[in-house]
């Protein structure tokens, strides 16, 4: 998935340690110095690294390290900064997008890029056979061309407030590649077989273990990256990653457990904390398909037994606010209006006697036509805090007679159970796009086979009024009805919603220029320095 289209399955990265000496001065032409080796730690191995071919969330933080995209969005979500592409400009009837591209990128086969394949790329994009997960971005795309080896032109058949976004989601790929083989195949092929043209390439991918990122010699910047290597490696565990960032082994850590932000600060001066608004909720997916939560009754009902403020105050320690919508505060269209659900067990008994559930056997549990009210709860392995929602969630259903079983799964193997809907109920996370569109989440084409909706929700309701809120060029127009779909969804609690967490980011203080944001805390990691400089 892409951060404006698409929203992303989260993975919690980890860092680790950096064993590099720092900067020591500049070359003879006054450029600094290519130092240090950042070895950053994940919690979770990569889906994939094809651009083509993933919906990991980090993994596109990787691969943009390793593609270019025409243009860099920023922070606020709304601007754009040159990449690939030197400028831009539409046509008086905002029908045609002009981009005018840099002509001193090269990809790592030698074989200069062009206009030409940001052409081949859209015609990949937009091919069934390839499936790639943001195709729908194009949708309002009919062709882009190149018009010269340096100018490319997108024709659009709408007019609506993200033109510019959609045609630049998604990094440009190789004509010579994506001709060479069927288009089927794309998706499949490993990202080492891959030309790239981003400031690193890979070295060395050792799946499940570590993956090294190096510069590439020929990136168009020529001072960039500023390190010597970034090396990623896989230690699906959060305690044993806290361990080596306290022991001095660990540079940086993303996601640091609230509960640990203290005790950074009081015994580990060298690390900072780097705490911004994040765009990531965590939540309950019923899985809406399954006849124990097709009744939004139920599933209302099941988030009144669910004190989401303990969870918060538990898990969190003042480092979120309860969720009460898809979309997130830092995006213009959230409804801060929507109250939340209350927490009260006992209505809940009461709401889900009169959808059947009694315990008729007095053996402790609510059954329905002979059936207990049983079901299992799934999340990813090494993740703590979700592995602590599972158990308070648990214990208080456990209170109302509901039996929830939790499993922890493997990233990946957890990935394809929720791709092909298979759960009950999951403990999840979205980092929510930076484009207000619910359809790649919420709407009913969405379901099924390489669709986001993955628990099976649908009302041609909610679909209709994002389309139209959608294609609004006024945002101030487009709000009410973005409002009014939030509080259908929050009205039928498709989701729990649990809560908006704060990024907090550990890192040590010998790095320098590093900018996170919301869009990405790798997004200028080719602008990293070890150093005073």
């Amino acid at each position: 998935m892409h951060s404006r289209g698409i929203i992303f399955h989260l993975l919690f990265g980890m860092a680790l340690v950096s064993v590099a000496a720092s900067f020591t001065g500049c070359s003879r032409e006054g450029r600094p110095r290519r130092r240090g080796t950042l070895v950053i730690g994940e919690i979770s191995n990569f889906e994939s690294l094809n651009p083509m071919g993933t919906t990991d969330a980090h993994a596109r933080d990787i691969y943009k390290l390793m593609f270019l995209t025409l243009l860099v969005e920023q922070g606020d979500f709304l601007t754009f900064t040159p990449r690939l592409a030197r400028s831009y400009e539409f046509s008086g009837d905002r029908k045609l997008l002009t981009f005018h591209l840099r002509d001193d990128v090269v990809w790592s086969d030698g074989i200069r890029c062009t206009a030409h394949d940001v052409e081949a790329t859209f015609m990949a994009q937009k091919d069934p056979e390839v499936l790639w997960s943001s195709r729908h971005l194009k949708e309002y795309i009919d062709s882009v061309r190149a018009i010269d080896d340096y100018t490319a032109v997108y024709y659009f058949n709408r007019v609506y407030p993200y033109q510019l976004m959609d045609a630049v989601d998604g990094p440009i790929m190789p004509k010579h590649f994506l001709e060479s083989i069927p288009a089927g195949e794309i998706r499949m092929i490993p990202a080492e077989d891959l030309p790239t043209n981003g400031p690193f390439r890979i070295g060395e991918w050792i799946r499940g273990q570590s993956l090294t990122l190096l510069p590439y010699d020929r990136y168009y910047e020529k001072d960039k990256p500023y390190l010597e290597r970034a090396i990623f490696k896989i230690i699906p565990d959060q305690v044993t990653l806290l361990t080596q960032l306290r022991s001095g082994e660990i540079d940086c850590m993303e996601s640091i457990p609230p509960g640990e932000v203290g005790s950074l600060k009081d015994n580990n001066p060298e690390i900072e904390i780097l705490s911004y608004p994040s765009r990531v909720y965590i939540y309950i997916g019923w899985n809406n398909g399954h006849p124990l939560f097709e009744s939004r009754t139920v599933r209302r009902a099941l988030t009144m037994a669910i004190d989401r403020k303990l969870i918060i105050d538990n898990l969190r320690f003042g480092y979120a606010e309860e969720c009460t919508s898809p979309f997130v505060p830092i995006l213009w269209a959230y409804n801060p209006g929507i109250e939340p659900i209350p927490f009260d067990p006992e209505r809940a008994v009461e709401i889900l006697a009169g959808e059947g559930f009694t315990d008729s056997d007095m053996d402790g549990w609510l059954d329905r036509n002979g059936e207990r009210f049983e079901f299992e709860l799934i999340t990813n392995y090494g993740n703590q805090i979700r592995m602590d929602v599972q158990v308070m969630v648990q214990e208080m259903l456990r209170k109302i007679g509901i039996k929830v079983n939790i499993e922890q799964f493997e990233w990946t193997v957890f990935l394809d159970r929720i791709k092909a809907s298979d759960f009950e109920a999951m403990v999840n996370a979205w980092r929510v796009s930076t484009k207000a569109d619910l359809s790649p989440i919420w709407a009913c084409k969405a379901r099924g086979p390489g669709g986001y909706n993955r628990i099976n929700y649908c009302n041609a309701v909610v679909d209709s009024l994002n389309d139209l809120a959608c294609g609004m060029l006024d945002f101030e127009e487009a709000k009410p009805l973005f409002f009014q779909v939030q509080e259908i969804i929050y009205e039928e609690q498709p989701y729990t919603f649990l809560y908006v967490g704060h990024a907090l980011n550990a890192l040590h203080r010998r790095y320098r220029n590093v900018k996170p944001n919301a869009v990405s805390f790798y997004h200028n990691l080719h602008e990293w320095r070890v150093g005073d400089e």
